[in-house]
């Protein structure tokens, strides 16, 4: 009976200490993991790298690239919305029996000699565009010391957060309009419409999402104040 006792308590004893090293090694690689998905100081310097590429790329392309274009006496390359659809059909382009294909409206031109008006008014939306992004730029620049100084519910990370959002919301639809300005100068500098000459058009589908995005942020930010409200409060109690 003692032995038989005896082996009882030695399997447990054994039993417990194998559970116990399994537990530990389960957590040494949850930690592991977390520790691998965690932000350092390399992800942080990767992240201001892109965030000052994505500035830098917007401005040449769309401040720097058209002026220089300008300056050098380069024909103006513009994409027309025209409002105008009609049928597609010449020679290299065939429907097929049951199929209508219609054209979108949109064209390429290149004007040569474009005037000082017509250059500024192309140049306008990716001006507003390069601004709207410098501003959106350093506000996440300041957002990311404030995480990598572990201080997210700062009142800096809010304001930061909120300026994003703000810029996100008013930027949507000021590139929207001017892109549509735009149009119509360069639209009415380039050809002459038939029958209705509207041709303002609104492309509201990016500025839907950007502005979806400045809401997001706008929400985050509240969630924040709220976040440091709390913590005062905490401390207050303590």
């Amino acid at each position: 009976m003692r032995s038989s006792a005896r082996l009882t308590y030695r399997s447990s004893l054994l039993s417990f200490i194998v559970n116990l090293l399994i537990i530990d090694n389960t957590m040494e690689n949850t930690v592991t993991a977390r520790s691998r998905l965690a932000f350092d100081r390399w992800d942080f310097l990767g992240t201001r790298l892109v965030l000052v590429s994505i500035a830098v790329a917007v401005t040449g392309f769309g401040v720097v690239a058209p002026f220089l274009q300008w300056f050098r006496g380069e024909p103006l390359t513009w994409q027309l919305q025209t409002g105008k659809t009609g049928d597609v059909v010449n020679d290299q382009v065939a429907a097929r029996p049951g199929v209508e294909l219609t054209w979108p409206g949109t064209a390429d031109a290149t004007i040569d000699n474009a005037g000082a008006g017509i250059w500024l008014a192309s140049i306008v939306p990716g001006a507003l565009l390069a601004i709207i992004t410098l501003i959106v730029v350093l506000a996440l620049l300041r957002l990311l010391s404030s995480i990598e100084n572990r201080q997210p519910f700062a009142e800096a990370a809010v304001r930061s957060l909120r300026v994003v959002g703000v810029t996100l919301l008013g930027g949507a639809l000021l590139v929207t309009v001017a892109g549509s300005l735009a149009n119509v100068a360069v639209l009415t500098a380039a050809a002459e419409l038939q029958g209705d000459p509207t041709s303002f058009t609104l492309e509201l589908g990016p500025s839907i999402v950007v502005a979806a995005a400045g809401l997001v942020c706008a929400a985050l930010a509240e969630a924040f104040a709220q976040g440091i409200e709390l913590a005062d409060d905490v401390e207050g109690l303590v």
